[in-house]
């Protein structure tokens, strides 16, 4: 299995203007990094939504750790890349509301069994732009072009707090168009240049 080796989920949120707009949000400063268990790693083309709970899609480039240590700067952070692929980054928003109120973490929205979803099409190059279609219909379209803060930026702010670990995960954030997942939906996700896609069954 490409992706038994994981150790650590990281995920990066507010990184596109159009997501902090719709969720009505402030534009960050730096990175903000949150965590996701191993136990929320979804490699199967199953999507289970937790019972009595309504989560929302969040399609994201993910990207892979090849190896050990700190990238002191972005030309080394190339370095540590392994490759690409997409994920959806499965989120219970009004847990997520609620727990933001509080000023609380948003760890119990984020993390749960399955959560964190990604393909199994993992590409050595990055292709700008990706889409999430739910039942033949696009909901989410983005440019990794258009991130606040590019993948090596990422890679070395994480790195200057934690050392990563060959394959780890970043996902780097969503761009507009989040939106609910409901029972028998069909979700497909992809690189617009690429014909190689990932098909998700939603239960």
């Amino acid at each position: 299995m490409i992706f038994s080796g994981t150790k650590n989920i990281y995920c990066v949120g507010r990184n596109y203007v159009g997501h902090i707009k719709e969720l009505k949000s402030k534009k960050p400063t730096k990175p903000i990094f949150f965590y996701k268990p191993l136990l929320c790693l979804n490699t199967s083309n199953k999507i289970v939504i937790p019972k009595n709970r309504e989560v929302e899609h969040e399609l994201e480039v993910v990207v892979l750790i090849k190896k050990n240590g700190v990238a002191k700067n972005e030309k080394q952070a190339k370095s540590f890349i392994g490759g690409y692929t997409l994920g959806i980054d499965i989120t219970d928003r009004k847990l997520q509301n609620q727990l933001k109120k509080e000023s609380t973490p948003w760890f119990l929205s984020k993390s749960f069994n399955g959560s964190a979803v990604v393909s199994k099409n993992v590409k050595r190059k990055l292709g700008d732009e990706f889409y999430l279609k739910t039942n033949g219909e696009i909901k989410q379209s983005g440019k990794t072009s258009n991130m606040i803060f590019s993948i090596e930026r990422l890679i070395v702010y994480l790195s200057s707090f934690i050392n990563l670990q060959k394959n780890d995960l970043i996902f780097t954030g969503t761009p507009s168009g989040v939106g609910a997942l409901k029972k028998n939906d069909v979700v497909e996700i992809g690189f617009s240049d690429s014909n190689d896609f990932e098909k998700y069954i939603i239960s």
